[in-house]
């Protein structure tokens, strides 16, 4: 089998080891050893680590419940800043601490993401993710002004003001949700010939199929657009360079794994899987094998920037997860995919799962759009390709709204 992860090489085990004596100096992580029968001089190979626990959000919360307010990996006089995330873990949002080494060391190696689009000194960064309490605004300010650019924090706020902002101060870089700078564009009406780079992230972004084009279009198709992706609890995981061929993997800060999210087994290189990582940076709050819950590829490509990459992004959440027909199910991939096709609503997409007495799984696709819009047999083989099953129904209606909670409903 071709494991998603690192290869096993002295390097990578050397780091593994080095993490494991940083993670084994934390209570949480101590008990993780022990449960596992493991120090970390054990840590000997890619096997042997892997007889860690894995972890979750909850038990982050669990530890930060039990030690307020921050948790035991941090000591709340180190805390240099204090962002906040929402939880379904918490009936408030969970704080991410951060220490001024974090900050300077996450600053550093997102402004090295930003050199690697072409991002200099002599720009001016237009910050759509804003001074939130998320961390997302602050790590787009702190890889600016990092490289010394010209930093303008103005978060997802009126368009059109932005667009002055942009056009009246030279704005030659557009970082934050891909949503909002391509209303930006839109807005201007082909105006904003200045902008150079478009940096999203945040939401799903280059996993939609075309949407990275519409959005250099929308720019005037002379522009860099990249995507990058990250975690509150972990940081920024990896980042597009100008070649725009995915998400080259933060390899010195985390070390990556794609498992089965049912099993828990390293799937094969290239196939689709949970992305689960571990600290191996000296960070404050560190993660031991935590599981993200985000849906992706991990693939070997060997560059300049990096050997590892996240091919197609982040496509989706494991939590949605069907077995149809003794097939693993992804609808989040469908929906991406939806979003991508113009004559189609990807905000009225039904997958209507049943089991007739005596039969199989019966699998209903339901889509709000234009019918004489999309070629249906090009559209159910995609459809196909996506889900690695066929529907047994395929329908598309210009006036479906669906009244579900989610893209499935399952009737089994």
């Amino acid at each position: 089998m071709t494991r998603a992860t690192l290869d096993e090489t002295d390097d990578v085990i050397a780091t593994l080891r080095d993490a494991a004596r940083r993670l084994y100096r934390r209570g949480p992580y101590r008990e993780a050893f022990e449960e596992a029968g493991l120090e970390p001089d054990d840590i000997d190979s890619i096997d042997a680590f892997r007889r860690l626990p894995t972890m979750d959000a909850g038990d982050l919360v669990a530890d930060i419940e039990a030690n307020p307010p921050f948790g035991s990996l941090v000591d709340a006089g180190d805390v240099l800043r204090c962002n906040f995330t929402p939880s379904p873990y918490m009936d408030h949002r969970m704080p991410v601490p951060a220490t001024r080494d974090d900050v300077e060391r996450d600053d550093e190696r997102l402004a090295e993401a930003y050199r690697a689009v072409g991002v200099t000194e002599d720009d001016v960064v237009l910050n759509t993710a804003g001074m939130m309490p998320y961390p997302f605004g602050w790590a787009i300010a702190g890889a600016t002004e990092t490289i010394g650019a010209t930093h303008i924090p103005m978060g997802p706020g009126d368009a059109e003001e932005q667009v002055d902002v942009i056009e009246r101060y030279g704005v030659t870089v557009v970082s934050g949700f891909p949503s909002f700078a391509l209303e930006l564009a839109n807005t201007a009406e082909g105006v904003l010939d200045g902008v150079e780079v478009v940096i999203g992230g945040g939401e799903p972004f280059t996993a939609i199929e075309g949407y990275r084009e519409q959005v250099r279009e929308a720019y005037g198709g002379d522009v860099t657009v990249v995507d990058n992706y990250g975690l509150s609890e972990v940081g920024f995981v990896g980042f597009e360079s100008r070649e725009e061929a995915g998400m080259h993997v933060f390899t010195d800060l985390l070390f990556p794994e794609v498992i089965d999210p049912e099993t828990g087994e390293l799937v094969e290189r290239g196939e689709k899987g949970e992305l689960v990582v571990t600290t191996v940076s000296d960070d404050s709050t560190p993660v031991l094998r935590f599981r993200t819950g985000d849906l992706t590829v991990l693939d070997r490509r060997e560059s300049e920037y990096g050997d590892y990459v996240l091919p197609q992004g982040v496509f989706g959440r494991v939590d949605t997860m069907k077995k149809v027909k003794g097939v693993k199910l992804y609808p989040d991939e469908l929906t991406m995919y939806v979003a991508g096709v113009d004559a189609l609503d990807y905000e009225n997409v039904e997958l209507r799962l049943t089991r007739p007495e005596g039969t199989t799984d019966h699998v209903a696709l339901t889509v709000a759009g234009d019918p004489d819009g999309v070629d249906r047999e090009a559209f159910a083989s995609e459809v196909r390709r996506i889900l690695n099953i066929s529907v047994d129904e395929l329908t598309i209606d210009s006036d479906f709204e669906t009244d579900a909670d989610g893209v499935v409903v399952d009737d089994r």
